[in-house]
């Protein structure tokens, strides 16, 4: 596999007012990296103030296999993030989710 074969999913959501992120992007996107022949995600990406928190996001979800679902990497994140906008951040995450299951259905 190489970088040129993958896709990338997006999702968005809005944010709770509170959030830094909201002053600078005014919604949260995450986005995922994906080799659409191992159905693995290889990248992730969020729109973040903190690089931290992106890699966090990162550290998640790279290696996780999209035909298992999207719950336990989301579980993993719920029980570690504290943090303001968790329900928006998971929404964006379940957003760029079902984008990649629009891309497979297509793609079939």
């Amino acid at each position: 596999m190489s970088y040129i074969d993958t896709i990338v999913c997006t999702g968005y959501s809005r944010l709770p007012d509170g959030m830094a992120a909201k002053n600078l992007f005014g919604v949260m996107g995450v986005g995922f990296e994906i080799d659409p022949e191992t159905d693995c995600i290889v990248n992730a990406s969020s729109t973040f103030v903190t690089n931290m928190c992106t890699d966090f996001i990162r550290n998640i979800f790279t290696g996780h296999d999209l035909k298992e679902g999207l719950e336990a990497p989301i579980e993993k994140f719920e029980k570690r993030y504290f943090g303001l906008g968790k329900k928006a951040i998971v929404s964006a995450m379940r957003d760029a989710y079902n984008q990649y299951l629009i891309y497979k259905s297509m793609n079939i």
